[in-house]
């Protein structure tokens, strides 16, 4: 640090990375709760020989230097003081004829944390804005967790008996698309085989044991809720932009996954599907990009990915989050990225919290490469007339949130449906694809409107469209509807009675709704 810069911190006032002391003759006994809380946190400068005066603060220099820096040092490295050892490089600067001491505290890595005091846990400090805050229960558990050399998602669940554990939907749709996507292994290999050849079983005498990482993959609904106590994925369709103040309806459209990783996603990417730019005529099987390569689903695939495999699913008392705002995507991530925030964009392997979930969708090719994935996403979306994404990695509340911009910018490519989310309810291009995605929502939003009276079987609902018998179409429209829970069947437990109507839900009576709002 050299005095212009200072100078400019001392303009600017204390704040994360920042921490002003008095300190002339002595060292004050907070300075200990700041080096707690930057270890734990980014890290961030300690300066003796500053004072505040209201918001305002004013260089009044440290008189015994040698004493106030050599107490510091080696109170800071006795034992017992603090449990770890901290980073520490001193400096001193001149400044208006006055002399002050500069400590640059850095950030412990994982394994090293919590930094505590004088041999009390409970005395851990985290840095949030200005302050030193003692951190609470859960803070602390979530850095222990983090801290152990096993990782959570490696550790044995017996929780279910083996033959209970287990989606076979799941674990099948995930081997269809390892044997695509890697050659030489057997397809008709027993799953416990195949498992336990890639660590996801272990062997406990004569039985198998499965890790919480394939429970989190491939588990069954049973497996799943005893394993984590809240949803894995919640994802809100809302009607407002991030700047906008919060309206009565809060969201237009929402699904809470509490299923495994592999149904999450299904589930958000066929909600994707229907909320984002059509056609989507199908997906390639080996990268599960469009093949009609749409806006940006690249990129919004590696930020689901992302969230799904590198939360702290250890954690019970947060979920992750996707919010589709009207100005874009955010993505919330209980649990920080490891490492260093400047190394982020840089190729390379990194420490993963999942490393077992990580590389399982990394061998199917659900996401990119180690080290690649966030300049891939920055990169994308730019080349597609955008600001770069942006991410907030919070040490301090252990959370990683992302955030892709100016997805209104999209909305003329969009399905009707996220137009009735921006309120832009105008025509479809020309174009034949667009035409035909047009025609698609019409015929849609028609039978919307006509049962939103009466409950109608097919040729009533075909007949209402003027139409002379049951059309392909009306079909289409018809199943397009039901898999996004618009209607429903009058009698559920039969789908293929000949007595078979159909009703809105409530779900298709805010769609009917914001549709004729939009008009």
């Amino acid at each position: 640090m050299d005095i212009a810069e200072l100078k400019k911190l001392l303009k600017a006032g204390e704040w994360n990375d920042i921490e002003f002391k008095e300190g002339r003759t002595a060292v004050p006994k907070s300075a200990f709760e700041t080096v707690s809380s930057f270890s734990n946190t980014h890290g961030g400068w300690l300066v003796f020989g500053v004072a505040q005066h209201g918001e305002e603060f004013t260089v009044t220099g440290v008189e015994k230097l040698d004493k106030v820096q050599n107490d510091f040092l080696s109170v800071l490295h006795a034992d017992g003081k603090v449990n770890h050892d901290v980073r520490v490089t001193e400096q001193r600067l001149d400044i208006e004829g006055k002399t002050v001491l500069i400590f640059q505290i850095g950030e412990n890595p994982r394994t090293r944390k919590p930094v505590y005091l004088n041999g009390d846990i409970r005395r851990t400090f985290l840095r949030k804005g200005s302050g030193d805050y003692k951190a609470q229960t859960q803070d602390i558990e979530r850095m222990l967790r983090d801290a152990t050399a096993d990782r959570w998602d490696s550790q044995p669940f017996e929780k279910v008996l083996l033959e209970e554990a287990f989606n076979p939907s799941s674990l099948r749709w995930y081997r269809d698309r390892f044997h695509a996507t890697n050659d030489g292994f057997d397809s008709k290999q027993p799953d416990h085989e195949f498992l336990y050849h890639w660590g996801y079983l272990l062997r406990d005498g004569k039985r198998f044991v499965p890790i919480r990482a394939a429970i989190m993959l491939f588990g069954s609904s049973l497996a799943i809720h005893q394993l984590i106590p809240l949803p894995t994925l919640d994802v809100q369709f809302l009607g407002y932009g991030t700047d906008e103040p919060i309206p009565e309806t809060r969201w237009i459209d929402r699904i809470v996954c509490e299923d495994n990783i592999i149904q999450a996603w299904d589930q958000l990417v066929t909600k994707y599907k229907f909320f984002m730019p059509k056609p989507f005529r199908d997906i390639d099987p080996v990268t599960f990009g469009r093949r009609d390569d749409p806006p940006g689903f690249r990129v919004f695939r590696e930020a689901a990915i992302n969230l799904l495999i590198h939360q702290d699913y250890g954690d019970h008392s947060r979920k992750a989050v996707i919010k589709f705002f009207r100005d874009g995507i955010q993505f919330w991530n209980p649990g920080d990225v490891f490492g260093d925030d400047s190394r982020l964009f840089e190729p390379g392997e990194k420490e993963v919290r999942n490393p077992a979930i990580a590389m399982a969708m990394r061998r199917i090719a659900m996401c990119e490469q180690a080290g690649t994935g966030m300049r891939m996403m920055r990169e994308e979306w730019q080349k597609l007339g955008h600001p770069e994404p942006t991410y907030k990695n919070d040490r301090s509340w252990k959370a990683f949130e992302f955030f892709i911009p100016e997805l209104d910018k999209e909305v003329d490519m969009a399905s009707d449906l996220m137009k009735a989310m921006f309120g832009k309810m105008q025509q479809e291009s020309g174009q034949e694809s667009g035409q035909e995605s047009g025609q698609e929502s019409e015929v849609d939003y028609r039978i919307l409107s006509i049962l939103k009276t009466a409950v109608l079987s097919r040729s009533e609902i075909a007949k209402e469209l003027g139409h002379k018998s049951v059309s392909g179409a009306v079909n289409r429209a018809i199943t397009r509807l039901l898999e996004h829970d618009f209607i429903e069947y009058s009698i559920p437990e039969k789908p293929q009675s000949r007595l078979q109507k159909y009703l809105l839900t409530e779900k298709g009576r805010r769609l009917q709704a914001e549709k004729k709002r939009s008009s």
